[in-house]
Order: C-alpha cells, then structure tokens, then sequence
C-alpha cells in the first residue's frame, strides 16, 4: 500500500498515526521518493536524516545518516533505496537476480 506524502501535514500524520508524532515546534526538512521518506527533525536529539520506508503500517526507521554534508540529490538517494531493497530482499532469503 503506497501513501500520499506531499505535504508537510500529510508526513506529519503519516508519524503521528504511527505513534511517532513531531513536535510543533519541530522544523521538518524531507524528501519522498518511491515508497521511501527521508526526513530530519530540526529537534531530533540525533541530528541526523532518518530513512522510513512508507508503504507499511508501521513507523521504523531503515537507517540514519549523518547531518552534516548529507546528500539530498535524487541520485543519492536512489542509491541509498537500492541499497536498502537488496538488503531487504537479502533478509527475505529472495535471490537478488530475480
């Protein structure tokens, strides 16, 4: 199942109805592409860009990054979802070939 995240509410609700709900106060910095987000909450103890896959119910974080000199361009981020999948696909006992 795909969800919608255009807007700001839209992401905030997306974490909220998964029990992870932003601060107000928090300044959001995000980009949505294919069924992942990555995000950085400005109050995030962490500073760091997280990575959540957005086509399930529930709210985990796949990886963290860190802030500083992070790679926001679409390349890198499809690079970073490749890499993801393989290892999913990995965890599932799934042949990459296929």
């Amino acid at each position: 199942m795909s969800y919608i995240l255009e807007t700001e509410e839209q992401v905030r609700n997306w974490f909220g109805n998964r029990g992870y709900p932003f601060d107000d106060k928090s300044k959001l910095t995000y980009k949505v592409l294919n069924d992942w987000i990555f995000i950085h909450d400005s109050l995030d103890e962490y500073d760091e860009i997280e990575m959540y896959e957005t086509n399930t119910i529930s709210c985990e974080s796949w990886d963290g990054f860190e802030k500083k000199g992070f790679d926001w361009s679409e390349d890198n981020l499809l690079k970073l979802i490749k890499n993801a999948e393989k290892s999913i696909k990995k965890m599932q006992g799934e042949d990459e070939d296929e």
